[in-house]
Formats: C-alpha cells, structure tokens, sequence
C-alpha cells in the first residue's frame, strides 16, 4: 500500500530540527486557537475549519505530520469556540461539542488523505474532491438566498478547488468526483 502511495505524493526526505518541529506544531495551535476565536464571532465555524485545515494538509512535509498538524488545528479551534461559549456567553451546548469532537478525532485521517491531494492521477484528485464537495454542501444554498456563510463555503470551495490539485490536468480530473461525492452528500444529507 505505501508504495502506491509514494507514486501519488512523495513525502519530503529532510526532517527538520526538532526544536523547527515543536514551533511549527505551536503556530498551527495558535492558528486553530485564533480562527476558533473568530468563527465564534464570525458564524462561519465550519468553513473555515474545512479550507484552512486543508491548506494546513497540503502544506505539511508528510501524511504524518498533515494528520498531526489537523488534529492540533482543529483541536485547538474546536476548543476556543467553546470555551469562549461556556466562559464568556454562559452557555454550553452539549452536542455540538459531542459532535464537533467527533470530527476533531476523525481529524486525523483528513488530514493524511488531504496530503496526498497535491499529488498526481485519480486518487489525489479524489483526496482533493472530498474538502471541496463538503464545502459546496454547505454553500449550495448561496444562488437562492445569497446568504454570506453560504457564499463564504463557495468562496472556500472555489479557493481549494484552485490550490489543491497539483496542476490543470488534475482539476479536469477532480471534476466529476467532485460533482459525485457533492450529490452522494447531499443524498445522505451528511450534518456540516
């Protein structure tokens, strides 16, 4: 399996220091921590969860390390949100934050399989499909009612849709499972 892995996305052979290692894994919590204190003043929690964290994927030296730097992300996010919920506002919803856990631990393996979407052929445009049709999911309201979060999720789904894939050929590729998997989430009307 990890060698047809390599053929899609090579990971980088140059580890840097460790002291490099911790620093980045700080800014990426800083990062989550910030942006988990703006979505809560923002309202567009989920958004930029989705683009950000992919960026953060395809950014990442390896899958090992994209899957450790989402789980700090989104752990670090998910965490200010709701603490700034319990402290400042006085409220705890309780199943959001079930929810929204869940996903922080499944985290991990977006983040690995977002790695591999700056890659070459039919698995990478697969990996880069899944955060975009997810992000169209949420937007796909904004040509009827023109709501901001709505338009930012197309605006996020437009962005990755430019950034992910490693050339134009791999976009022609994305296209249909892109298109696939946004109506196989809509069908089962996955919670976003």
């Amino acid at each position: 399996m990890k060698e047809k892995l390599v053929y899609i996305r090579a990971k980088s052979d140059q580890v840097p220091p460790l002291s490099q290692r911790v620093v980045r894994v700080l800014w990426v919590f800083l990062l989550g921590a910030l942006l988990g204190l703006s979505a809560k003043l923002i309202g567009t929690y989920s958004v930029f969860g989705v683009v950000v964290a992919s960026i953060i994927a395809m950014r990442s030296r390896s899958p090992k390390v994209a899957a450790l730097h989402v789980f700090v992300f989104l752990t670090a996010m998910i965490s200010t949100y709701y603490i700034y919920s319990m402290v400042l506002l006085g409220f705890s919803p309780k199943d959001d934050l079930i929810y929204w856990s869940g996903i922080a631990l499944l985290s991990p393996l977006a983040g690995y399989l977002v790695w591999y979407a700056k890659g070459n052929g039919w698995r990478a445009a697969f990996c880069a499909a899944l955060p975009i049709s997810m992000l169209l999911v949420k937007g796909n309201t904004f040509f009827y009612t023109f709501s901001v979060s709505s338009g930012l999720a197309v605006f996020g789904a437009v962005l990755l849709f430019s950034i992910l894939p490693a050339n134009h050929f791999q976009r022609l590729r994305m296209l249909p499972m892109v298109t696939l998997l946004f109506f196989l989430l809509e069908w089962l009307g996955v919670p976003f």
